[in-house]
């Protein structure tokens, strides 16, 4: 196994999870990344690619976001900066020494297939000579926001001012007593009118549909994504695979609850209501963007419905805007592989902005084994766990395959699960009536959380699945053996370690597990006990 080379092409978080566990494995694997630092996105910046704004703050909470093995410090803010992330996954690199097959400034140029191996040709940030390195395997752990996606505008040609996509939305000081449409309504977008609060004169928000917006604490003080627990989450993915319809009706009348709970005074000139179901579109944490739609130095508007001059547009309502000094496009990202592939068969992506022709949305259905069996694409499936534990998990699938310790099903099969997935995408659609984005990573919750817990020997849903807790001998005797245990993972604090707790014969297991599962439960309840003071003192 150690002779078995692995080319990783991304150093953001999944391309480091993704060489930590191929290396913990056993394979000989090597990172490369093109920019001179690690974390991708998560550390600001002011050059062509995608970076975090200097405001970012992550939606999810320290408590469920950690990688399962490398919990995040006390010192790290209850939802951690961009800073803060980017710092933890340096320190990732160290704790799990991985800075040795780390490759920075080494972008990758091509790769190609070359008889029984893979022809990766590396450049260099300082010239432009190359070289080429031979592997067995490559990964592709480049994201999903990769090309940024540009509506189409009738009239753009008139508009005279500054039009950039939130990709290279820079320097906000730049828009001083400048009044800025922002188009768009999710993360990019808070980021955009955070970053314009202090400079801009007027910021006008465009939307074409509704949003639910959830606040970062919960009433009684805890953070919102404390729950549900675990015990409670398998049990909605069953009810999710039983009554779709009816899973989805209680999960967006649930969330709507909060939403109002927290937000009870939104306008009916918002037009947030109604909102897309959270099926097919994420809510918004919107702590950051609340206060500037409330003060009305924000104001939301209908989507644009054509520019009319230098400066002027109309919107959907008919309503004029005639003075826009800029335009920000917070309207996301199209998935591809920013590599050139040979042959070009191999790339997953058909056409922009079209979900990718994989098998679980990782592996290659090329018809050629020497090929699909010896590639992967990470990142293209948004699976329902927690925080970075969502892609790491990904990464950890794909090593138990090639260690062959779990396998992949004959070609006709997997090719029957992606025809299988673009109908439920067509029907998900088609159903709620999508107007705005519906990501390309969007997968069919419990199929891949069953098919993930199984691929990558995490052995949650044979001790806690609805059915399994009461029939299986590994459910019983975790309940005999470690009654504390059991009832923390069943009715506490859903922590990350839990995915690193259970030995089922493949992926790595961390001794500190269990003590990291009563910790994060003990911290976010004193976490939640201090914020709840202060709420009262507010008050």
């Amino acid at each position: 196994m150690t002779n078995t080379t692995v080319a990783i092409v991304g150093g953001g978080p999944n391309g480091l999870m993704a060489l930590k566990n191929f290396r913990e494995d056993g394979f000989d694997a090597t990172l490369f990344e093109s920019r001179s630092w690690v974390g991708g996105l998560w550390k600001h910046s002011t050059d062509e690619s995608i970076s975090s704004a200097a405001t970012t703050i992550f939606n999810s909470s320290k408590y469920r976001a950690s990688i399962s093995d490398f919990p995040m410090t006390e010192e790290m803010d209850d939802f951690p900066t961009a800073a803060q992330l980017q710092k933890y996954f340096e320190r990732y690199c160290g704790h799990f020494g991985l800075w040795p097959h780390i490759k920075l400034g080494s972008p990758i140029k091509g790769v190609s297939r070359e008889r029984d191996d893979w022809a990766v040709e590396v450049g260099s940030n300082e010239g432009s000579e190359t070289r080429i390195e031979h592997f067995d395997k490559v990964v592709f752990a480049c994201g999903t926001f990769v090309k940024p996606r540009m509506p189409e505008i009738a009239g753009i040609e008139k508009f005279a001012a500054e039009a950039v996509h939130s990709m290279h939305f820079r320097e906000p000081s730049r828009y001083k007593g400048k009044n800025v449409l922002v188009v768009g309504l999710h993360s990019s977008a808070q980021d955009a009118v955070t970053g314009l609060a202090p400079y801009a004169s007027r910021i006008y928000l465009s939307h074409r549909s509704g949003v639910v917006l959830i606040p970062r604490y919960a009433a009684d003080g805890s953070v919102y994504d404390r729950q549900p627990p675990l015990g409670t989450f398998i049990a909605l993915l069953y009810l999710q695979h039983l009554l779709p319809s009816v899973f989805q009706w209680i999960f967006d009348t649930f969330i709507g609850k909060i939403s109002a709970a927290a937000f009870p005074s939104i306008p009916k000139a918002w037009n947030f209501s109604p909102a897309p179901s959270l099926a097919v579109a994420a809510p918004v944490v919107a702590d950051e963007l609340y206060p500037h739609l409330k003060s009305g130095l924000c104001e939301p508007v209908d989507g644009i419905a054509r520019i009319t001059g230098p400066r002027s547009l109309e919107l959907k309502s008919g309503r004029m805007l005639t003075d826009i000094d800029a335009i920000v496009f917070c309207t996301g990202y199209n998935s591809l592989i920013p590599v050139p592939l040979s042959p070009s068969s191999v790339n997953p992506f058909p056409s922009l902005g079209a979900p990718p022709v994989l098998y679980r949305n990782i592996f290659s259905l090329h018809p050629d084994p020497s090929i699909r069996n010896n590639i992967a694409f990470l990142c293209q499936a948004g699976a329902p766990l927690p925080g970075f534990a969502m892609f790491e998990f990904q990464a950890i699938a794909v090593s138990q395959v090639w260690r062959g310790k779990s396998s992949l099903p004959p070609l006709k099969e997997m090719e029957r699960w992606n025809r299988d997935y673009m109908t439920w995408r067509e029907r998900i659609a088609k159903k709620y009536g999508i107007k705005s984005t519906f990501y390309s990573a969007f997968v069919p919750m419990a199929d891949f959380f069953r098919w993930e817990d199984q691929c990558a020997g995490v052995g949650l849903k044979k001790r806690f699945g609805l059915v399994e807790r009461w029939t299986t001998k590994e459910a019983w005797g975790l309940w005999w053996n470690d009654r504390q245990l059991w009832d923390l993972c069943m009715a506490g604090l859903c922590s990350p370690a839990i995915f690193r707790l259970f030995d089922d014969g493949k992926r790595k297991t961390w001794a500190g597990a269990r003590s990291q599962i009563l910790k994060d439960n003990k911290s976010a309840a004193r976490q939640q006990r201090e914020r709840k003071r202060a709420m009262a003192k507010e008050e």
